[in-house]
């Protein structure tokens, strides 16, 4: 099971840029990922090349499932991968890496 299935999920904002005629050009959305101490807020811009409807027929939902191009992974499915490799790194940091300027190389055998 991914982390991001046991993440809680929550919106934080979708604003919609609409043309002349009230339709929907593109969403700007926020959304936050939170999975024990970690928390992460995505922000995805979602263009849409016709724009067709006005934002009270959109769902979230589809807003999510929204197909991103050249990729055709859905938004969610994009932000979800995103979590995973973030929350991956936050619970397994890597190994910390020092320099030893006081090395003494002569210390070294032939």
């Amino acid at each position: 099971m991914a982390h991001s299935d046991d993440a809680t999920k929550t919106w934080i904002s979708a604003v919609p840029a609409k043309n002349s005629n009230g339709n929907v050009t593109e969403w700007r959305i926020k959304y936050r990922y939170t999975l024990s101490d970690f928390v992460h807020t995505f922000g995805r811009v979602i263009k849409f090349e016709s724009a067709s409807k006005a934002p009270e027929n959109y769902t979230k939902g589809e807003l999510l499932l929204h197909k991103k191009y050249p990729t055709s992974l859905s938004v969610k499915e994009i932000m979800d991968a995103q979590f995973n490799l973030k929350y991956e790194a936050h619970t397994n940091p890597s190994s910390t890496i020092t320099t030893d300027t006081s090395f003494d190389v002569s210390s070294l055998d032939e």
